[in-house]
């Protein structure tokens, strides 16, 4: 999925109406629940924000899978250094403890029963989090957060960069896209040794571009006077839904007294 299309959907889901400082307020206690919480209440986040993006906002199933496949092939990555340790082996060996192991030469590679908790803890945690950042970013746009900071006395210049890193998002992107085009009609990219060159003076291309770019964004502000900071002006009139604001409350509520509860049998 693009990043174009995640901004465009951003403005277009079924939730646009509702109060931006509500959302926030909504994503930001269910991701203190997910980093602080416990798995059951993790894997309900996780469900439950799934319904608020597509069932509720309209979200397509395609984009939201979409968004949550990329983060996730990064987890996948590093799950062989979760999963497996690695030790001399020793004489004798138990493998009590262990779901699986085996001996390479010296050494013995083990995948206990520990290390499978760990990473299932890190998967619920990290898949429920990114559900509650898939929710802020398809039903929030961006210029309303910065206006939500704003109201929340966030100082200007924390903002301001904000938003010069937002533009630059899609300047970086959409210039990368030209040069990678440049590079394959003129037979680029064919081989490993060759694409890792291209990419190589790719990067080196992209900056030099990005920095004129830079340039004349601030060549242009100083040209028409800018001093202050910049300005995000909202033409959209926010409505109230009592119907999600009593879901909001009702699901924090039910969430925070099951974590209660779980910690206190924990106890």
């Amino acid at each position: 999925m693009k990043w174009q299309q995640l901004d465009t959907l951003a403005y277009q889901n079924r939730l646009r109406h509702l109060s931006p400082e509500h959302k926030l307020l909504l994503g930001i206690i269910l991701l203190v629940l997910v980093i602080a919480g416990h798995r059951l209440v993790q894997v309900l986040v996780f469900f439950w924000m799934g319904l608020w993006v597509v069932g509720y906002a309209r979200i397509p199933m395609r984009h939201y899978l979409l968004f949550l496949l990329l983060p996730f092939s990064f987890f996948a990555a590093g799950l062989p250094a979760l999963l497996i340790d690695v030790s001399r082996a020793p004489d004798p060996f138990d493998a009590s403890g262990f779901v699986l192991w085996w001996q390479a030469g010296g050494y013995l590679f083990t995948v206990s029963v520990s290390s499978l908790q760990r990473v299932l803890d890190l998967f619920c945690r990290t898949m429920s989090s990114l559900a509650v950042f898939s929710f802020i970013l398809f039903t929030v746009p961006f210029s309303e957060i910065l206006q939500v900071l704003r109201k929340a006395r966030v100082p200007a210049l924390v903002i301001d960069l904000l938003m010069v890193m937002y533009r630059f998002i899609f300047v970086l992107l959409s210039l990368s896209m030209q040069l990678w085009v440049a590079q394959r009609s003129r037979g680029g990219h064919q081989g490993f040794r060759a694409s890792l060159k291209d990419v190589g003076q790719l990067a080196a291309q992209l900056f030099a571009r990005s920095m004129r770019h830079y340039e004349r964004l601030y060549q242009g502000m100083a040209a028409r006077g800018m001093t202050e900071h910049f300005q995000v002006q909202g033409i959209v009139t926010h409505s109230r839904s009592r119907r999600y604001e009593w879901e909001s409350y009702l699901g924090c509520l039910v969430l925070i007294l099951l974590e209660l509860w779980i910690g206190g049998l924990r106890l």
